[in-house]
């Protein structure tokens, strides 16, 4: 019986604990969390063959063409447009309103002056008149 204990005590190695490195990164961490869970939904979607193959086609051809176009799409040159100098703007003065002590009277003289210019209005136009039209064409 003493032989099996020494048996079983010699089939075990000798075990040191190794101390744990606390100094893991956080990203491996967050990566042997979440590796599970992204390969058990990569096999259900692996599974749906009807739609992986069609969805891998469509990012596979999506992926060719963005290489496609990075290695044959040259460099655009830029342009050089050339301007010309603008001419300088046109300042005309503004009116500036004149400091008169009588408010209404000049007030009411623009409004008489209205009433002439309204009066004098030629609303139906009666000084223009058609082109007479001569519709006697022979050929």
């Amino acid at each position: 019986m003493t032989d099996q204990k020494l048996n079983q005590n010699l089939d075990l190695p000798n075990q040191v604990p190794v101390p744990e490195d606390q100094s893991i990164p956080i990203w491996k961490a967050y990566f042997d969390k979440y590796k599970p869970i992204a390969v058990n939904i990569f096999n259900k979607f692996y599974s749906n063959k009807k739609i992986f193959w069609p969805v891998v086609g469509f990012f596979g051809l999506v992926f060719l063409i963005i290489i496609l176009g990075n290695l044959f799409g040259g460099k655009r040159t830029s342009v050089n447009i050339l301007t010309s100098p603008s001419p300088s703007p046109i300042v005309q003065p503004t009116p500036v309103p004149t400091q008169s002590s009588d408010v209404l009277t000049n007030s009411s003289s623009k409004l008489g002056d209205l009433k002439t210019q309204i009066e004098n209005l030629d609303v139906k136009q009666s000084r223009l008149q058609p082109p007479t039209l001569y519709f006697n064409i022979k050929f």
